[in-house]
């Protein structure tokens, strides 16, 4: 084990499989490039329901043409200050398991997201803000392959191993199939805000405003026309969020996106929180010519 991952260790049991089970998954799993639009199927109302602790978020500001290569021309980029913004979820859930379902068949598993803000107009005009998940990694077999058939989050398996030490944590990602997967982010407790001094945007309002945790996410269908939302309840009085200081922050998936340098705005971590969602409904999208 690496010294840096030395202090309390979380060890993930189900991402450590032999090479059989490696290939075995393989023949099964889809890899979703960020350039697919979701696969058509049949509209379904499956509700999951799990707790996220601990939660990690980082926002970084990128250049819109960058953002632009990366989602579906159907959606608006969410853009202030000349930027658009990706965001980073590490996060455990812990309990997951269908919203019906006894808490003992729950499983804990880690999942590390990068999402792009978005913004989509309806086909009755309204305009919905929610975020276009790019790629998932998770460090459960099954999930990185039967959860592509129930979610558009883009699962792909990765070793996942978590410590801390005094008041800093550690998340170290290695990516099973692909080392697009590898990351690696060590954060400590901030006592203020001191992204504001590096911000774009024109006050700490506006970025809170702009950069909000959208509940909902949403994907483009590959016949087009529609969008398919993962939409997330949770009680807004509990949520909270710690300002959190970044000593490392490695994302190989950034890297091969060409995003050399992304700029850190915002960093936090969030207060253990129940979640709530409802994949799989499915909203026709307003058509071009309306459009222009």
């Amino acid at each position: 084990m690496p010294p840096s991952m030395s202090g309390r260790k979380v060890k993930i049991r189900s991402a450590f499989v032999s090479p059989f089970r490696i290939r075995f998954w393989a023949h099964f799993s889809v890899t979703k490039g960020p350039f697919t639009r979701a696969p058509t199927r049949k509209q379904m109302n499956l509700t999951m329901i799990g707790r996220l602790d601990p939660c990690f978020l980082l926002s970084y500001a990128i250049a819109p043409c960058q953002a632009r290569k990366l989602v579906p021309a159907e959606l608006e980029l969410i853009t202030c200050s000349g930027y658009a913004f990706l965001n980073i979820v590490v996060c455990r859930v812990d309990g997951m398991r269908p919203r019906l379902a006894p808490k003992r068949v729950g499983f804990a598993y880690w999942h590390i997201a990068y999402r792009i803000h978005v913004r989509a107009t309806l086909a009755n005009e309204l305009r919905v803000e929610g975020l276009f998940f790019l790629r998932s990694d998770v460090d459960r077999t099954f999930l990185s392959v039967v959860g592509n058939r129930f979610a558009d989050f883009r699962f792909h398996l990765a070793r996942t191993c978590f410590s801390e030490q005094g008041s800093e944590s550690l998340v170290e990602v290695r990516g099973v199939f692909d080392h697009r997967a590898d990351a690696a982010v060590r954060v400590s407790p901030a006592k203020t805000d001191y992204w504001v001094s590096s911000s774009p945007f024109a006050s700490i309002e506006e970025r809170e405003r702009v950069l909000k945790y959208a509940p909902l996410s949403m994907a483009v269908l590959e016949s087009g026309g529609y969008v398919r939302l993962a939409e997330v309840t949770r009680d807004e009085a509990a949520w909270g969020e710690e300002w959190v200081g970044v000593e490392q922050a490695e994302w190989a998936y950034l890297r091969s996106l060409g995003l050399e340098h992304p700029r850190l705005v915002r960093a936090t971590r969030v207060r253990p929180i129940d979640y709530c969602w409802r994949l799989g409904r499915i909203l026709r999208l307003q058509s071009p010519a309306v459009a222009l």
